[in-house]
């Protein structure tokens, strides 16, 4: 089981309602940077999720926001700025939102997503050199040459109240004979699961890449030992 703890200085504005959702969305400044494995343990934290967007509408909404320089990220290398985290993750089954919500609806910057420096990748607010509502793809921590992104927008399903953190925890169910299904939140990026049948040493990396059901990472194992153990490592 992983146990990690947030430390980050951030600023943020009041959830504001949308009403073509019914949903409430905050955006939370990091002016020092954050990457999108905090910004979502942090969004989880506050007991919603980083923003998922279905439509041009929606996005226009969550955009306004943050539509201000301040939001986005000096000139990198090449000149580009990065905008605020949202909750769309490139896994191996493709594009989704960490919620589980078809990925359907799409506003890439031309040249998007390019996959640029990492396998996974996550979303953000993106308009090369200038500052707009269209995405890009990022890998989600430190990229030489960049700035972290300095904020991230959380969408809640009901108006938020005063929330007391915990940390996400692994979950395993038996799903049929001689089979568990592990489970643990979709914004919790950046971990690795890994198995052991002796507890104290041998941990290996879980072979099968979970997918995103119900704003879950879930994947099943079959079980043929007498015990085995699990754990998410960063």
């Amino acid at each position: 089981m992983g146990i990690f703890a947030l430390a980050m200085p951030v600023a943020k504005a009041d959830p504001v309602f949308f009403a073509a959702t019914g949903h409430y969305y905050e955006a939370v400044r990091a002016p020092n940077g954050i990457t999108r494995d905090d910004a979502g343990l942090a969004a989880i934290a506050k007991g919603g999720y980083l923003a998922t967007i279905s439509n041009a509408a929606e996005n226009d909404f969550v955009y306004s926001l943050v539509n201000d320089l301040s939001w986005f990220t000096g000139p990198s290398m090449f000149g580009d700025r990065l905008g605020p985290w949202l909750g769309g993750i490139r896994t191996s089954a493709g594009w989704q939102w960490t919620t589980g919500e078809p990925f359907t609806y799409t506003n890439w910057k031309s040249g998007q997503p390019d996959g640029y420096a990492g396998s996974y990748q996550y979303l953000q607010f993106y308009d090369g050199a200038a500052v707009g509502s269209s995405w890009g793809d990022h890998p989600g921590g430190v990229i030489t040459g960049f700035e972290l992104p300095k904020g991230y927008v959380i969408e809640y399903n009901t108006a938020p109240t005063a929330v007391v953190s915990s940390p996400p925890r692994l979950k395993i169910e038996n799903t049929a004979a001689l089979e568990v299904t592990l489970s643990w939140p979709g914004d919790l990026t950046g971990w690795t699961l890994e198995y052991s049948d002796i507890l104290i040493s041998g941990w290996i990396p879980f072979p099968a890449a979970p997918v995103i059901s119900d704003g879950m990472f879930k994947v099943p194992d079959q079980i043929t030992v007498p015990k085995r153990f699990y754990r998410l490592r960063k």
